[in-house]
């Protein structure tokens, strides 16, 4: 896939989020958001690795797998953790010779809770580490 094609499936998957995200009755004001996408060559980040280091990161934090689906060229991972309130959506995106991932995680306490920016920044540095050989 050209560099237009993996931006176009980058941008549909968050499309396709924030259009789940506005179907909700909820008010951009009640909830937290922090969200991070990078992108790594398939030689240094596979799917298979890319979803280990989601799950690992998640279960860091104290999160549980909900949803674990591998679809060959998405991976969907969601947890949370045992209490309400709080959810970790992420994607391992095969892009032509990337993996591309994105991660998000929710806090419906209210806005600015700074647990979301841990969270992310947690589970994105264990994704991280495995793509640069750690």
């Amino acid at each position: 896939m050209q560099e237009n094609g993996m931006k176009a499936a980058i941008l549909a998957v968050l499309g396709t989020v924030a259009a789940v995200g506005m179907a909700s009755p909820a008010k951009a004001n009640d909830f937290s958001l922090g969200y991070d996408v990078d992108r790594f060559p398939a030689a240094k980040l596979s799917m298979q690795a890319c979803r280990a280091a989601v799950t690992r990161g998640a279960a860091a934090v104290g999160y549980s797998t909900r949803v674990d689906q591998d679809q060959k060229t998405l991976v969907l991972h969601v947890s949370a953790p045992r209490e309400d309130g709080r959810s970790l959506i992420s994607y391992c995106i095969s892009a032509g010779d990337q993996t591309v991932f994105v991660i998000q995680a929710f806090d419906y306490s209210g806005p600015n809770n700074p647990d979301v920016d841990r969270v992310k920044a947690r589970v994105g540095a264990e994704v991280r580490k495995v793509a640069r050989g750690g």
